[in-house]
C-alpha cells in the first residue's frame, strides 16, 4: 500500500482501533509517523493497513466516518450468509458492499466493523469473519447467561447488606460447609471486610445458627448426625452369641458424662507377679472393612469434643451400646494380658479376643476416693494396680521417658449457650495416671506382637531431643511451653523405633477404636495376626489409609484446640469482674508477653514493658477481649 510516492496519512491498529497519523518521514525500515494527539510512532511499513493523502488529519477522519456510517454492517453480514464462511480482508469487503475496493472505502467497512460489528463479524488480524446464524445464538445465550449471573450478584449483594431470608441464609450455610458457591463468594468478597467471618456472624445475628454455633465447626462440615444409610447398616448390626461364656473385666475409668467406653482393668497377683488384664473394644468384630460405617468412620476420622456438643466417630447404636464396654453388658474384646514382675518389667504377655463382661464401671473422682480411703475388692483391685503402674514408669522414666502433665480443663456449654462451666482437669490425679500407664502398655505390647511376628502395622516413632529436657512440675504451663518447643514430633513409620517420649523400643496406638480410626485400622492388623489371616491391610496401604486418618485427626485436634478457646474467652467475658485474674506468664512476644489465666487456661497478650519471668505468677486485667476471635489483651492489675 505504501507507494514510491510517500502518502501523507497513513492508518494502523492501534489498541483495538485504527489510528490515524501523518507521515514525517520515510526510510527503508521505518515510516515516521505524528498521530492526531501529537504522539510521534516509528512504523514497520507492513503494519500500515491503508494510506491517503488528505489536506488535514481531521478533515480526512471526517470523511472516514461519514463513508464507515453509511455500512449497514447488518445487510453486509446478510449479503455473507448464503457465501461459505471465510476470513477477507477490509478491501475484499469494500468491494461487495461500495463495489469499491479503494483504501477510503476498505478502511470505511474496517472501521464501521471495529465499531458495530463486533457481534456479527469476528475480526482475525486484518480479516473479517462472518460469524454463522449458530454462532450468534450461542453468543447471545453466553450474554443472557452472563447477564443473569450479573443480576444475580447484584441482588446477592443488596441482599447480603440487609437481612437475609431464610433461603439466602441456607444458601451461606452451604457455602460455608462446602465452599462451591462462587458467586455467593464473590458477592461476600464485595460486601465484607472479612467474608466469612461476617457471613457467618450475619446467620448468628438472623437466628439461622444457633448461639452455640462455631465458625471452624461449619467450616469443617461436622454434622452430628451420620448419614442414613450408615445409621440404617449400623442399626443393621447384631453382636453374635458368646462362643463361651464371657470373661470378667473388674471395671472401666473414664469421665462421668463418657458413653465410648474403649477399655476396661482388671489385675491379680499371680505365679509371684502381678497380671494385668487390660480389654480394649473389639470394633472390628462389627464394623468391616469398606462397609458404610466403616467407609464414615475414615472420613471422620476421630470423635470430636468440643464443649457445646460430641460429633461421634461412629453411629450412637455402635460406638455408645453395642461395642461400648458397658458395665453388665457382655462385648467383644481384644485383651492384653501381662506378668509384670516387681521391677514393672512384663516377664510374659498374650494377646487374645473374647467376649467379656466389665463387673463396674469407675469415673475418675469416684477411682481417687477409693484408691485413697476405699476398703473393697475394687480398691485393693486398684492399689495393685497403682503400684504396678509406678513401677512401670519407673522404668520407663530410667528408659528416657518424658513425664509431664499439661494444666486442662473441661468447658461445657448448655444448648442455649447460656451456661457456661469450666472444670479443672487434675494434673496430678492418680487414677487418669494409672489408666494411661495401662494404655501405654497395651499399645507397646501391640507393637511388640506386630514386630514379632511381621505384622505390617504402622509403628509410632519419636527421635530424642536435642538437649537434656528439665523437669517439669505437674500444672506448671511455662515449663510445659518450653518443654514442648525441645520435644521433636512424633512421626509415622512402617519399622519398629524407639519413641524417646515414652522411652520405648517399639510404640503402636490401638486402644481408642471406638473413636479414632487408625487405632481400629491397627487392631483389624492384630486381629488378622491372632486369627492366622492375612491383614486387610498391606504395608502401602496402611500409609495411604493412616495418612488421610492421620491429616484429618489432625485438623480435629486443631478445630478442638480453637473452639475451646472461643468458649473459654467467653467464659472470662461474661465474668462480673475482669480487673483482677491470676495468670501464668509463659514467655516473651512482641509487645509484651504472652500469658495463660489459670481460672480457665485462656491465653491472651500481657502488654506490659516490665520484666517477667515464665513461670511467674501475677494479677491481670483484661483490657480487650474477642472470644469469636481468639483474642485477649490484658495490663498488669493495678
Amino acid at each position: 500500500m505504501v507507494g514510491a510516492i510517500m502518502p501523507r496519512f497513513v492508518e494502523y491498529l492501534g489498541d483495538e482501533q485504527l489510528d490515524l497519523g501523518q507521515v514525517t518521514e520515510q526510510d527503508k525500515q521505518k515510516l515516521l509517523v505524528t498521530d492526531v494527539r501529537g504522539r510521534i510512532t516509528r512504523l514497520a511499513p507492513d503494519k500500515v493497513l491503508f494510506a491517503h493523502n488528505g489536506e488535514s488529519a481531521q478533515s480526512l477522519v471526517q470523511k472516514l466516518d461519514e463513508l464507515a456510517g453509511e455500512v449497514d454492517v447488518q445487510l453486509l453480514w446478510e449479503s455473507l450468509l448464503s457465501e461459505t464462511p471465510a476470513a477477507m480482508e477490509a478491501p475484499q469487503l469494500a468491494q461487495i458492499y461500495f463495489d469499491c475496493d479503494d483504501d477510503l472505502h476498505a478502511s470505511a467497512v474496517f472501521r464501521a466493523l471495529l465499531g458495530g460489528g463486533r457481534e456479527l463479524f469476528r475480526r482475525k488480524g486484518k480479516s473479517f469473519e462472518a460469524r454463522s446464524a449458530d454462532d450468534l445464538d450461542r453468543l447471545q445465550q453466553q450474554r443472557n447467561t452472563e447477564q443473569r449471573s450479573t443480576d444475580e450478584l447484584q441482588a446477592l449483594i443488596a441482599a447480603l447488606q440487609q437481612t437475609p431470608d431464610p433461603d439466602l441464609c441456607q444458601r451461606i450455610e452451604r457455602h460455608l460447609r462446602h465452599g462451591s458457591d462462587r458467586q455467593l463468594a464473590s458477592a461476600m468478597e464485595r460486601v465484607f471486610k472479612h467474608p466469612e467471618r461476617e457471613a457467618f456472624e450475619l446467620l448468628l445475628h438472623t437466628g439461622h445458627m444457633p448461639p452455640t454455633a462455631d465458625l471452624e465447626v461449619i467450616q469443617a462440615n461436622l454434622q452430628p448426625e451420620h448419614p442414613a444409610p450408615v445409621v440404617a447398616h449400623a442399626e443393621s448390626l447384631e453382636l453374635p452369641p458368646p462362643a463361651e461364656p464371657p470373661l470378667s473385666c473388674a471395671f472401666s475409668i473414664d469421665d462421668p458424662d463418657t458413653r465410648e467406653v474403649d477399655d476396661a482393668l482388671s489385675a491379680r497377683e499371680e505365679d509371684g507377679m502381678v497380671r494385668v488384664d487390660v480389654d480394649i473394644a473389639d470394633v472390628s468384630a462389627l464394623v468391616r472393612t469398606g462397609d458404610p460405617v466403616d467407609q464414615e468412620a475414615q472420613r471422620r476420622a476421630t470423635t470430636v469434643y468440643l464443649p457445646t456438643r460430641i460429633y461421634r466417630m461412629l453411629p450412637e447404636h455402635l460406638g455408645c451400646d453395642l461395642l461400648s464396654l458397658q458395665a453388665g453388658q457382655p462385648r467383644p474384646t481384644m485383651r492384653t494380658t501381662a506378668w509384670i514382675d516387681g521391677e514393672g518389667q512384663v516377664q510374659r504377655y498374650q494377646i487374645t479376643h473374647h467376649h467379656v463382661t466389665v463387673e463396674r464401671r469407675l469415673d475418675y473422682d469416684g477411682a481417687d476416693e477409693l484408691l485413697a480411703r476405699g476398703t473393697d475388692s475394687t480398691a485393693q483391685m486398684l492399689r495393685l494396680l497403682q503400684q504396678t503402674a509406678s513401677r512401670m514408669a519407673v522404668r520407663r522414666r530410667a528408659a528416657g521417658a518424658l513425664f509431664f502433665q499439661q494444666r486442662e480443663f473441661k468447658i461445657q456449654v448448655s444448648p442455649d449457650g447460656e451456661i457456661i462451666t469450666v472444670k479443672p482437669i487434675p494434673p496430678n490425679s492418680p487414677s487418669r495416671a494409672l489408666v494411661a500407664e495401662m494404655m501405654i502398655l497395651a499399645n507397646s505390647l501391640a507393637a511388640r506382637f506386630a514386630r514379632e511376628r511381621g505384622i505390617p502395622i504402622i509403628f509410632r516413632v519419636q527421635p530424642p531431643p536435642a538437649e537434656k529436657p528439665p523437669d517439669v512440675e505437674p500444672g506448671d504451663p511455662a515449663a510445659f511451653s518450653k518443654l514442648r518447643g525441645l520435644l521433636q514430633p512424633a512421626a509415622l513409620s512402617l519399622n519398629p523405633a524407639c519413641h524417646s517420649g515414652l522411652g520405648l523400643e517399639a510404640y503402636t496406638q490401638a486402644s481408642s477404636p471406638l473413636r479414632r480410626y487408625t487405632d481400629l485400622v491397627i487392631q483389624r492388623q492384630i486381629h488378622a495376626g491372632l486369627a492366622g489371616e492375612t491383614p486387610p491391610y498391606t504395608a502401602e496401604g496402611l500409609f495411604k489409609v493412616l495418612g488421610t486418618a492421620e491429616a484429618t485427626e489432625r485438623d480435629s485436634k486443631r478445630l478442638e484446640n480453637n473452639v475451646n478457646t472461643h468458649w473459654a474467652l467467653e467464659y472470662v467475658a461474661r465474668l462480673p469482674d475482669r480487673r483482677s485474674l491470676k495468670a501464668w506468664v509463659l514467655d516473651a512476644v512482641a509487645g509484651g508477653y504472652k500469658v495463660e489465666l489459670c481460672c480457665c487456661g485462656a491465653v491472651g497478650l500481657l502488654l506490659d514493658t516490665a520484666r517477667r519471668e515464665p513461670g511467674e505468677l501475677m494479677t491481670v486485667k483484661v483490657k480487650t477481649i474477642r472470644p469469636r476471635q481468639g483474642a485477649m489483651r490484658m495490663v498488669p492489675a493495678s
